[in-house]
């Protein structure tokens, strides 16, 4: 096998095997982004608060309308560094799947 196919075949098998862990439950990449975001979003870092002095705006993507409502309380004086889109909204029970609220803004 010359050097060509060999890098192809080491490649095409790290991208099955990342795909294979992407698959797990608390680690896949959605999750992953989730976790991120509600850190990035409750409990930012001095470099993220820096970011946001100098006006860079952060897009939050599928979070859930009451972890919005908290971080609007809690960093209220954040806002105008925040965007938030597909925010899912829970049923008033509580339970059941959520209505995404998509305004194609992504």
């Amino acid at each position: 096998m010359d050097f060509l196919h060999c890098s192809v075949a080491i490649c095409a098998a790290c991208i099955l095997s990342w795909g294979v862990v992407a698959q797990a439950d608390d680690n896949s990449p959605v999750a992953l982004s989730q976790d991120f975001q509600i850190e990035r979003l409750l409990t930012p870092s001095v470099t993220e608060l820096a970011a946001e002095d100098r006006g860079s705006v952060y897009i939050y993507d599928s979070l859930e309308m009451k972890q919005i409502n908290t971080a609007l309380d809690q960093h209220f004086d954040r806002i105008e560094n925040m965007m938030f889109i597909r925010i899912h909204h829970l049923p008033p029970t509580g339970t059941g799947p959520a209505e995404v609220e998509d305004d194609d803004c992504a």
